[in-house]
């Protein structure tokens, strides 16, 4: 019987990126849940005067903000809600059984339209990293918070990020560099009559190798006041705007306050508090 050849060390290795967990580095990448609830928790009690007990993430993916905010309080219990299976199944492999039984059994996870959850009714609910933004139509987005209002105890509070600035509605791509891997956001494609806004999410690895268009988002780019104004079309009783400090070489520092006033920036990010 004739040998097979051996395989070539590089023709057996993997790149980098065939490697790479999407859902992993996505988190990395995107997120920060840990600052997320204490941001919730910190406005939640300064304008109700108590703790907050309940969360809902709309599109949770990984549900990571889920897991968070349970380990964060031993009462405390979630609800995510998203259309992937796939994605809710990998949070639970990979995020909410092994925090262990006492955080998994206070944390559900439900495969549906964000806009046909209303129950159970929650003290915070939230929809992070501009995903509501796939509602492109002023009707879809208005329905979606009014089922956020239905979803929420009587003094529940809705948070939500929006994206801001001349920069904003540019083409072109930004690299943020976290060592093992390049996280690039691409706007792709900007409507300046529609607002419609089609970004990429791409990723990077030092051995060359890539994941391009990792995540696409076919959304529309709504602005402050429209949203200020669907929000209390949509029964809430008052919206709250937050700017995040920055320091003496003007990065930003973590904390968020009421500002009167603004001036635009190249570039922001920032939080919407809705009260119920």
């Amino acid at each position: 019987m004739t040998a097979r050849p051996a395989k070539s060390k590089s023709a057996a290795k993997k790149t980098m990126a065939a490697q790479a967990d999407v859902h992993a580095l996505y988190e990395r990448a995107v997120q920060d849940p840990g600052n997320d609830v204490k941001f919730f928790t910190r406005i939640y009690k300064k304008l109700r005067g108590h703790d907050p007990v309940s969360l809902r993430e709309d599109f949770c993916g990984t549900a990571v903000l889920c897991a968070e905010w349970v380990k964060s309080g031993a009462e405390r219990t979630a609800l995510g809600v998203d259309l992937s299976q796939e994605t809710i199944n990998w949070g639970l492999e990979h995020r909410i059984v092994p925090a262990g039984r006492a955080v998994a059994s206070r944390i559900s996870l439900v495969c549906a339209d964000v806009r046909d959850v209303k129950k159970p009714k929650v003290d915070i609910a939230c929809a992070l990293n501009f995903s509501y933004y796939c509602f492109k139509r002023r009707d879809e987005l208005l329905d979606y918070f009014r089922a956020v209002h239905a979803g929420l105890a009587k003094d529940g509070l809705f948070f939500l990020d929006l994206l801001g600035g001349t920069e904003a509605i540019m083409e072109g791509s930004t690299d943020n560099d976290h060592g093992d891997f390049v996280y690039r956001w691409e706007q792709a494609r900007f409507d300046a009559l529609t607002h419609d806004f089609l970004c990429h999410i791409h990723f990077l690895f030092p051995d060359g190798s890539k994941l391009l268009e990792a995540f696409t988002y076919d959304w529309r780019l709504w602005m402050a006041p429209e949203l200020r104004d669907l929000l209390l079309e949509a029964g809430f009783s008052k919206v709250h705007a937050y700017w995040e400090k920055t320091n003496a070489e003007g990065e930003g520092t973590g904390v968020f306050y009421e500002p009167d006033y603004v001036e635009n920036q190249e570039i922001w990010w920032t939080y919407l508090a809705a009260e119920r």
